[in-house]
């Protein structure tokens, strides 16, 4: 995703983004800590994933919220190269 599609997505997200659901119909925007419960993942290697740019974050009311989709495409590529 090109970094201004990913700063126009920021600017746009809303509430109304966060009851979206997924084809799977589970949630499509996680909080870092439901991330890292999705991902079995430690907290602070979602923070790392935020710090260093490989995910976009989207915040809303004081909360930093991640979408599912963006993070299973940098998950997946993180599984091929092991």
């Amino acid at each position: 995703m090109s970094r201004e599609r990913v700063e126009e997505a920021r600017r746009r997200f809303s509430r109304r983004h966060l009851r979206r659901c997924g084809a799977d119909g589970k949630p499509l925007y996680l909080t870092i800590e439901g991330t890292a419960a999705y991902f079995g993942v430690a907290k602070h290697a979602v923070l790392e994933w935020i710090k260093l740019g490989m995910v976009p974050e989207y915040h809303l009311g004081g909360r930093i919220y991640l979408n599912r989709e963006e993070i299973l495409q940098y998950w997946s590529m993180f599984q091929t190269r092991r």
